[in-house]
């Protein structure tokens, strides 16, 4: 059995090792699976800029802008993370780990309210059909959902990123996972 380390670089070799066309396709697919959800009416959804070859959000936050959703984007301040609501993609800016963050100080941003039930989607190397998910090893998110534990976690990941088996451990696990061929319900609060 593999330790979270080999398996973080296993993955991250398989989710590099998909070519741009097929990434930009697949990440199509997730966006209007996303689309089709039933918490998609959630007027609030926490989302991600992303790097590297994640799974690219861009179509699914323009489309979510459009229907009047409130997106709400990561930035992290030494070892914590808030979400502030942006608008518009301009309001972005390069923050830590060369991650797109919201430009606070430069833009009006609304920090999301706790009590406000909303979705996040949340970016991984590693995911489970069960729920478990290993992410870079910087832990923001995890002790993010410590402390807003009203958010419906969604993992959206290619399907080449899920395992057979993802100990679990420290990292919260997922109630739903999105891939580019399927929804996997994993488990409820």
């Amino acid at each position: 059995m593999e330790t979270k380390q080999e398996l973080r670089k296993i993955y991250r070799q398989k989710r590099d090792e998909i070519l741009p066309e097929i990434r930009k396709k697949a990440s199509r697919q997730i966006a209007e699976r996303l689309w089709e959800a039933e918490w998609y009416k959630s007027r609030s959804i926490l989302v991600y800029d992303a790097i590297k070859s994640e799974v690219d959000l861009s179509l699914f936050c323009d489309e979510a802008w459009k229907a009047g959703k409130a997106l709400f984007f990561p930035r992290t301040m030494g070892k914590e993370m808030e979400f502030y609501r942006i608008t518009d993609r301009k309001q972005l800016e390069k923050g830590a780990f060369s991650v797109m963050e919201p430009a606070v100080g430069t833009y009006e941003l609304q920090k999301y309210n706790r009590e406000e039930e909303a979705v996040m989607l949340l970016p991984g190397v590693v995911f489970s059909r069960e729920g478990n998910r290993i992410g870079y090893g910087a832990g923001y998110y995890d002790r993010y959902l410590e402390k807003h534990t009203n958010l419906y976690t969604v993992g959206v990941c290619f399907s080449k990123q899920l395992a057979e088996f993802v100990p679990e451990q420290n990292d919260c696990p997922m109630e739903e996972i999105v891939t580019e061929t399927e929804r996997i319900r994993c488990r409820t609060k």
